[in-house]
């Protein structure tokens, strides 16, 4: 008896099912992708409960002729290639003929469409694969699919969707990119009967992007404009303050098609250089337009991945279009300091004459103790070293210490000597010498503070209450942790599933934790829905604790170090900052004697 049969259709197209549709996003990206294929110059998706329940797509394109509609959801069945050679140069979004039948095999699908030639339209029912039903009905030109009950016949598959708000960020997310892509086309994007995007169709790009991003983000973009007759490039790139904790803000358009590439990702870093921080990315929307044989979108089922026949070459022009909007574009803006603005005179060194004067034979005088800061008016102290009588142990030769925490950080009365470049104080204590980075040393102390939840009991509220836009991702995370910002110190009005306005926001020694934070955040959970609460929280504050303590080069005073090295001691900070980098490198009396080889 064989043991080996073809599967009955049906269970092959739930199987091949798992390829195409992933989840309720990848749905409405089929069916989208269909509806601009037809010509559609209008386009709404209704959701609910994040697509599980419902997705209803309406178009106002070509339609389908009643002897095509049950033809469309056979597997492989597609108007948009004839043969092998178009697989070279493919022009539509879509072209494998799988999304219809895939769908029909794990839902209830109901089917309306009329073309402009036909007096009657068409209204075709499929439930989990079968045909329901088949009949001519009155219609208006174009297309109308509803999808029920999603995965109902397959529960291995709905055991592992996401929760129906994670799951409605996911098609909110692929929306906003939608958008992008296709300025030409009014989108309206309806979640649970709520507006979240509707777009002019007007066919402005940055009219588009305003939609999305809201007006704010208009004023912190810079136009790309490229072309070297093999690749055309279009579009914005965000200045250095609007890079994100990851790529959620980058969207790259291929030849109309939305894509994921992470040669693209990479060489958009390269082209902002040092101009963002580390674990900052770019904020950016590149239309990328080359010949159709120069790239291959058959890679996965759900054409996302692309090839390049050359992405060497299509990378080198990403970084210089970038660059060269950026150098074009964006002036940073500096803060001076008026009553500093006058250069002052370098300070001169040279040797007193009473320097010559000293017996270097004489007694080593005994330092002072106490916290008086000297200045280089001072009469320098020229120590001598007696030779000892027998010569020193032979000792292990020691490198500068990374501080971790030591039992007693700054215990003995400490001395500031003064500051290297803007960013490393050199602080004397006892028998050694410590080199403390201002910005790694702020940062913990931020961090701390956070942690601690001591922003939750100052909370600090704006004159002028701030709307914030939310992306769909940011939405999803936002009303999940709700409560948690609260306790950390936000106060929220008018929340919605686009924006939210901030009546308050936590302050930590005096810096407001404004929308630049609260993005941060939101981020981060967007992206890490594995993480225990905890997890999220810690590196959140991490990220936003590097970026609001103070900057490597920013001008402090002696008072301003003071305090900042008397909050180190009284609060007990590990000399660490969260990403682990050293807040102080110590070197010790002899270590320095060694490198002058006073001591062997």
């Amino acid at each position: 008896m064989p043991k080996v049969h073809v599967l009955p259709p049906r269970i092959a197209n739930q199987i091949a099912a798992g390829e195409v549709v992933e989840r309720p996003s990848s749905v409405v990206k089929e069916l989208v992708e269909n509806a601009i294929d037809a010509g559609a110059t209008a386009i709404t998706v209704e959701i609910e409960n994040g697509g599980l329940d419902s997705i209803r797509i309406t178009d106002n394109g070509t339609g389908i002729a009643d002897d095509d509609c049950e033809t469309a959801f056979l597997r492989h069945a597609t108007s948009k290639i004839s043969s092998a050679n178009d697989l070279f140069a493919i022009r539509s979004l879509g072209f494998r003929g799988e999304a219809l039948a895939s769908i029909a095999a794990v839902s209830r699908v109901t089917l309306q469409t009329q073309t402009e030639e036909d007096e009657l339209g068409s209204l075709i029912r499929y439930d989990g694969g079968d045909l329901i039903e088949h009949r001519r009905t009155a219609g208006t030109r174009g297309t109308t699919i509803e999808i029920k009950n999603l995965f109902y016949n397959v529960p291995a598959r709905l055991k592992f969707v996401k929760s129906a708000r994670a799951e409605s960020a996911a098609i909110g997310d692929y929306i906003a990119r939608l958008i992008l892509s296709v300025p030409q086309i009014a989108v309206h994007y309806v979640n649970g009967g709520k507006t979240v995007y509707r777009s002019t169709g007007n066919g402005s790009a940055k009219d588009a992007l305003v939609s999305v991003y809201g007006i704010s983000a208009e004023r912190q973009i810079c136009p790309v404009s490229f072309d070297d007759g093999y690749l055309k490039i279009t579009g914005f790139v965000g200045v250095p303050d609007l890079a994100r904790a990851n790529r959620s803000g980058q969207t790259f358009l291929l030849n109309g098609r939305i894509i994921r590439s992470n040669a693209l990702s990479n060489a958009l870093m390269r082209s902002f250089d040092t101009r963002v921080l580390i674990g900052r990315f770019p904020f950016a929307v590149l239309y990328l337009n080359i010949a159709y044989a120069e790239v291959d979108v058959n890679v996965h089922p759900a054409k996302l991945e692309v090839r390049f026949t050359d992405e060497q070459r299509v990378s080198r022009s990403v970084v210089v279009a970038c660059s060269e909007a950026l150098i074009r574009s964006y002036v940073p803006t500096i803060q001076v300091n008026r009553e500093e603005a006058d250069d002052k005179p370098a300070p001169v060194f040279s040797v007193p004459d009473e320097a010559r004067k000293v017996d270097l034979r004489a007694p080593i005088s005994q330092p002072s103790t106490g916290l008086r800061e000297e200045t280089y008016s001072s009469v320098p102290r020229v120590p001598t070293y007696r030779l000892p009588p027998r010569e020193p142990e032979e000792r292990q030769r020691l490198e500068p210490i990374f501080l971790t925490k030591p039992a007693e950080p700054f215990s003995e009365p400490f001395h500031i000597i003064g500051c290297a470049f803007e960013t490393y104080w050199y602080v004397q204590q006892g028998e050694h010498v410590f080199c403390i980075d201002q910005h790694a040393a702020h940062e913990r102390l931020l961090y701390d503070a956070l942690m601690a939840r001591s922003a939750a009991i100052v909370s600090q509220t704006l004159f002028l209450p701030e709307d914030m836009r939310l992306l769909p991702s940011e939405s999803d995370a936002f009303f999940t942790n709700k409560k948690e910002l609260e306790r950390l110190g936000f106060v929220f009005s008018d929340a919605t599933e686009t924006s939210v306005t901030l009546l308050a926001v936590p302050q930590i020694n005096g810096t407001a934790l404004k929308t630049a934070f609260l993005h941060d955040v939101l981020e981060f959970l967007s992206g890490a829905e594995e993480a225990r609460p905890n997890d999220w929280f810690r590196d959140a504050i991490a990220q936003s604790a590097c970026k609001h303590a103070i900057k490597a080069g920013e001008r402090l005073s002696h008072e301003e170090i003071q305090k900042l090295l008397d909050r180190l001691t009284q609060e007990d900070s590990l000399l660490t900052c969260p990403h682990g980098r050293p807040v102080a490198v110590r070197f010790t009396k002899t270590d320095i004697e060694k490198m002058f080889k006073r001591v062997l």
